[in-house]
Formats: C-alpha cells, sequence, structure tokens
C-alpha cells in the first residue's frame, strides 16, 4: 500500500466557518477534526524514508548530472538508503553523539549531497541546519554558534574557506566536510585553526568500515532547523519537529491527489527553505524521482527540457519572467496583432479549463502554448507555485499556457503550508483553503484599517503542523506564537467569495510616513515590477517624508529595444542629462502601473534612483527564495536613500518658493 493511500482524497470547495464568533475557517471536509500525522502511515521522516525504500527500492530516487552536456545519471531507492546510512554512520565514527541535540550543518547548493546529508540526519536522530551564502560573514558565524554546530558538510572549496574564516575560539566546530579535495595547505590552515577537515569520500569509505544500524527519531523530536534570513537582525532559527513536518506533507498530500503517476521534479529552490526541502520529501513518500539542477539560473529551462518532469514547482518570479519574455517579444509595434492573438488565446484556453477540458490539441496549443510547455520538457501535469503572491495576468497566462492542475498555495516556514488550491479550482489570485490540517482565522489590524468582521485581516493559522518556536528566543516566540497556539503569520489575507484565501497584503514589513498613513512595500514592489523598464524594485519609506521612494534595476535589454522603437537614442548615452531624462521615463511608467493597480497616492513613489549593481543571494541581498533582504538592502544603500530623501525637501522647497513667488508677484 502506497503511503498515501492511508485517507481518501479530498474534493474541496470553499473554507468553512466553524467558529462566528472568532470567524475561524477550515477545509470542508474536516470540519469537525483536523487530519493529522494519525492518518498518515509514516510518523517520522525516518518512517517515511524507510518506507519509501521498502515500498519502491528499484525506482530511482535521486538523479543528478555532473555537467550540462552529460545525461542524468539515477540512484534508485535502495541505492540511496545505502548512501544515508554510510553517511550516518560515518558521522557517528567521528565523534558526533547520536542524539537530538547533536545539530549537523550542510552548507551547500540545492544538490543531491545536500539531500543526502538531510536524509542521512534523520536516520541518525541528528538534526540538519541549513547555511546559505546570503547570511554573509556574520549570518553564517551567528548560525555555528547559535545552533552549537560541531561538524558542516561544505559542498565546495569556497564556502570550506568561509567557514575556517569564520571560526574562532568561541565557535564549536570540529569538523568540515568538504565534497571538493582540499589543498595540503588548506587543511594545514584547517588544522592550525583546530578543525578537522575530511573529504566526502573518505566520509563514505568511513561509513562502509564502521556501519551502524539506524538510530529513529521520535514523533516529538526536532527533525530540522530552518534559519529564516529575515528582514531585520540576526536569523531565526525555526524549530521544525517529525510531527509537524509529517502533519504538514500528510496535509499536501491529500490536497495534491497525484495517484496515476510517481511524481517527476526537478528540483531547484534552496534546501535550506522549507519549499524546498518539503517537496523533496512529499515526493520521496510518493515514490517518484527528484532531479538536481547544475545551479545555473540561465541554463535552467534546459535542465527543464532534458529532465522532462510531470510535476513543476515554481516561485512567481520565474513565472513572472516567462511572461515578460513572451508577452514582451509580442507586444512590439510590428506585431500588435500577435499581442492580441495571445490574449484571445489566453481568454479561450481558460474558459475551456473553466469547463474542465484541458485539452492541449487546439488552435490555441498549435499557435502559442504547444511551444511554451515543449520547453518544460512537454510533460507536465501539474504545476505548484508558493512562496509569493502570483499577478493575475501571469497566473491566468500560466494556467492557459501549461493546460494542466494549476495550484496557486501559501506558506511559510514557520507553517509550513497553510492554504492550497484544490485541484478542481482553476480561479486565479487565490492561494486556496485551508488544507486539512489547518485552522485559519483573520484578525484584526486597525492601523492598517483591515477588520475580520469585513473578511480581511492578519493570517493565523493554528495546527500540529505549524514550528514549535525559534531555537533558543522565547521572546520572539511569544511574539508569533500566543496562548491559544496561533501563529501569527504577518501576512494580511481576504476571504474572497468563495471562501478562498486572497494574499493581499504584509502587515510586518509596513513603513509609517510622516502624515500616519501605512504602506506595505512589497505589495508596491509587486506592482512596479510589471513595468518592462525594471529587472528589480526597492521601496523605502521614511517616517519623516510622506511619500515613498525606491532604488531601481533597470532591464538594460529592454531599454535598449524601447529607445530604438521611440527614436530615444540618447536616453542610452553615459552623460547626466541622458540619465535624468531616463529616470523620469522609468518613473513615469511606474506610476501609470501603479494607477492601473489603484494604488493610492501616498503609496506611489516621488522619486527614484537607478542603480547598477543586482541583488543577489551571493551578495547577500536576496533570500534562497529571491525576496529582498530588507535589512542588508536599507543598509547598504542607506547612503543613497539619504540623498534622495535630502534632494526630495530640497525639491519640496523649491517647488514651495516657486509657488510663494508667483503669488507675490500676482499680489503686486
Amino acid at each position: 500500500m502506497e503511503q498515501y493511500e492511508t485517507a481518501q482524497a479530498v474534493h474541496s470547495t470553499g473554507a468553512v466557518e466553524i467558529d462566528a464568533d472568532e470567524h475561524i475557517y477550515s477545509h470542508p471536509e474536516y470540519t469537525q477534526k483536523l487530519y493529522d500525522h494519525h492518518g498518515f502511515s509514516a510518523q517520522t521522516l525516518y518512517e517515511l524514508i524507510n518506507q519509501a525504500v521498502q515500498l519502491y527500492g528499484d525506482r530511482p530516487l535521486f538523479s543528478y548530472r555532473s555537467s550540462l552536456d552529460t545525461s542524468f545519471q539515477s540512484y534508485s531507492y535502495k541505492q540511496v538508503w545505502n548512501m544515508i546510512l554510510d553517511i550516518g554512520s560515518a558521522m557517528a565514527h567521528l565523534g558526533l553523539n547520536i542524539s537530538n541535540e547533536t545539530f549537523i550543518g550542510i552548507y551547500g547548493s540545492a544538490t543531491i549531497y545536500y539531500a543526502l546529508f538531510l536524509y542521512s540526519s534523520w536516520c541518525y536522530s541528528f538534526v540538519p541546519v541549513g547555511i546559505y551564502d546570503s547570511l554573509g560573514h556574520d549570518g553564517v558565524q551567528f548560525i555555528i554558534k547559535h545552533a552549537n554546530l560541531k561538524l558542516i558538510f561544505a559542498d565546495n572549496l569556497k564556502r570550506v574557506h568561509n567557514l575556517i574564516e569564520c571560526h574562532d575560539e568561541s565557535s564549536s566546530l570540529e569538523t568540515i566536510v568538504s565534497l571538493s579535495e582540499p589543498s595540503l595547505d588548506l587543511i594545514e590552515i584547517a588544522k592550525a585553526k583546530g578543525i578537522r577537515l575530511v573529504t566526502y569520500t573518505t566520509m563514505m569509505d568511513l561509513g562502509k568500515t564502521h556501519r551502524i544500524e539506524p538510530v529513529p527519531p521520535k514523533l516529538t523530536d526536532t527533525a530540522v532547523i530552518m534559519y529564516t534570513s529575515g528582514s531585520t537582525g540576526e536569523p531565526k532559527g525555526c524549530i521544525i519537529t517529525h510531527e509537524s513536518f509529517i502533519c504538514a506533507a500528510a496535509g499536501i498530500i491529500l490536497m495534491l491527489n497525484v495517484k496515476d503517476e510517481a511524481p517527476r521534479i526537478l528540483n531547484f529552490m534552496p534546501l535550506a527553505h522549507m519549499f524546498g526541502c518539503s517537496t523533496i520529501v512529499i515526493a520521496t513518500s510518493m515514490g517518484g524521482e527528484i532531479g538536481f539542477w547544475q545551479g545555473n539560473t540561465n541554463k535552467l529551462i534546459n535542465e527543464f527540457n532534458d529532465f522532462e518532469p510531470n510535476l513543476l514547482t515554481m516561485v512567481p518570479r520565474l513565472l513572472n519572467k516567462l511572461y515578460d519574455t513572451v508577452m514582451s517579444e509580442t507586444s512590439r509595434k510590428d506585431h500588435l496583432s500577435k499581442s492580441d492573438f495571445i490574449k484571445v488565446a489566453i481568454q479561450s484556453k481558460l474558459t475551456e479549463i473553466r469547463k474542465g477540458n484541458f485539452s492541449c490539441d487546439t488552435i490555441w496549443d498549435e499557435q502559442v502554448f504547444n511551444q511554451i510547455r515543449s520547453m518544460f520538457g512537454n510533460k507536465i501535469e501539474h504545476v505548484v507555485v508558493s512562496s509569493a503572491p502570483l499577478a493575475l495576468e501571469v497566473a491566468d497566462f500560466c494556467r492557459a499556457a501549461f493546460s494542466c492542475t494549476f495550484i496557486e498555495c501559501y506558506g511559510q516556514t514557520e507553517c509550513i503550508m497553510g492554504c492550497w488550491q484544490s485541484p478542481n479550482d482553476t480561479l486565479s489570485r487565490e492561494t486556496g483553503i485551508p488544507t486539512p490540517v489547518n485552522h485559519i482565522k483573520l484578525i484584526d489590524i486597525p492601523e492598517m484599517g483591515y477588520f475580520a468582521k469585513d473578511r480581511v485581516g492578519e493570517i493565523c493559522i493554528r495546527s500540529k503542523a505549524t514550528f514549535k518556536g525559534y531555537l533558543k528566543d522565547e521572546a520572539k516566540t511569544r511574539a508569533t506564537i500566543d496562548d491559544a497556539c496561533w501563529l501569527r503569520t504577518g501576512d494580511v489575507g481576504r476571504w474572497t467569495t468563495n471562501n478562498a484565501m486572497q494574499i493581499i497584503d504584509r502587515h510586518k514589513n509596513i513603513y509609517k510616513l510622516s502624515q500616519g498613513e501605512f504602506i506595505a512595500p512589497e505589495k508596491i514592489e509587486g506592482i512596479y515590477g510589471r513595468s518592462q523598464f525594471i529587472s528589480q524594485v526597492y521601496v523605502y519609506g521614511d517616517s519623516l517624508q510622506n511619500f515613498p521612494i525606491a532604488i531601481v534595476l533597470l532591464d538594460d535589454d529592454f531599454v535598449q529595444k524601447w529607445a530604438a522603437e521611440n527614436d530615444n537614442d540618447s536616453i542610452v548615452l553615459d552623460t547626466d542629462e541622458s540619465k535624468r531624462q531616463l529616470t523620469e521615463i522609468v518613473l513615469k511608467d511606474m506610476i501609470e502601473k501603479g494607477k492601473e493597480r489603484d494604488l493610492m497616492s501616498f503609496e506611489q513613489v516621488k522619486m527614484i534612483a537607478i542603480i547598477t549593481e543586482p541583488f543577489t543571494i551571493e551578495n547577500g541581498l536576496l533570500t534562497p527564495t529571491f525576496k529582498a533582504r530588507r535589512y542588508a538592502v536599507e543598509k547598504k544603500y542607506k547612503p543613497l536613500f539619504d540623498d534622495c530623501i535630502k534632494q526630495s525637501t530640497i525639491n519640496l522647497r523649491i517647488h514651495f518658493l516657486l509657488l510663494l513667488f508667483n503669488y507675490v508677484k500676482e499680489l503686486c
């Protein structure tokens, strides 16, 4: 029996209000009692992996390739099982205490090796802790000490160097496992700092020679510590127990309802993030195959095409890029008819999809959408989108293009997955209903004008699937989970007319302007990001100013194309006047986008500054899920923000003096 057949798949409609006083909503088929881990065959992640090995032993589990020029090489469930037992046995032989109090670090990209260390940890009751580059030197050093890490796996020599540089006398780190062969000099440098440097190959040999049986964790044991890079201050370590993880996974599997064919997924999501980590665990429990990409975003489409996944897990940023690329190529002056054709194609396909017809044999597929599906291997049957809200026009385009089950969902590290669209829900711009393991309610945010009685407010979730708190931070835990065990997400949601959740705002990342109005920068950034001039945008507010400002990274290719099509080559010249003209053009387009999306006047930026360095994970300005690290961005660009504020103040004074001058002139 497959693991997810212990409960019937759900066929949901809208959420149901089960408490009219507190406005608590549940999944329509779980109004009396929530589904939890007791209905799932595995009670811990160790059991989930072990049962999957017994059920699917010779099927491929992990697939990878050494370069884009080679074919994917697969390891079966049985082979992966032996590899993770080798790693766990080696860690014990290297001196790690087999205990749920022993935390191990994994510092690397989303590769097969990261997954092997994750799975190995769960077989020996260890607690894996993800480390990623965007944390910067201070963040990496903080996590090593905060989690008391004694052993860390690093997947390249640059990261090995970083770990050695971070090490000081107060650090707990004793062993670094390097995937790459270190030089003798590096080994000596590590040794001088009291660090043992071991290669991955040596570790695997140790595990084979000194094999020990698994030491399974308990249901209530910690499964993983997920550090969120956060928008301010030091990283917070979210404690996810085996119970929480299994409960969330069970709810997702019920909602996903994929039984005809095992999922085949190309994972490019960071495994130090809950979306990526839960994706590979769920695929494993369902007998699926997980391919791992090479890490080059410019070649990601090539990887999809070669691997041919049937289930696509995506983030809005990549779908936005796909949409913008297609639409920009068809909206040029000489292609207006083609642009209109695509819009008609989208609406026609959506009409059929909402009737339950997912056929890919229409004229619209032949003329438009088949080419898009072929880029992803032509076998996509399900698309799951999470991490951030997806714009309506992008969601509609993707539903039409992929012509399959398209699911928008909502989650965060602290709750793993809160809402999920059912497969028969074909409306865009909604993130579904509570999963069978969650209750959801909205609470008032008076300062932002949101009230639960109006079916809008901060989203709160209560479930066995939520996290247990922040590691060694009781104050932040109490501020996030109340006495009734409700998790305050910081996101603002609205129940739609069909009782589905729609994410509309953000409570935690807000600025208060001088006139007392609050603005949500991420909402504004999402709107301005639809401008084809813009590659990245960051909105900043100051309590002494009555309007926000923004820094903008331009899409150089589009600027060049726009200049050529509008006979305005001067704006691409490197002169002060051309920069001023370009800034005005971009700002005007941003304001137009804001008006189209009904931004209030106080939400519209009045001044922008153009930057040339992109936000990346490597420079610490993006999180692994491609969200701006607000604290890091504001720290780096504070002088630029200050200059903008100063200039805007000068401009306002000049404007006031001109008005005064004209007034006096009229009097005279």
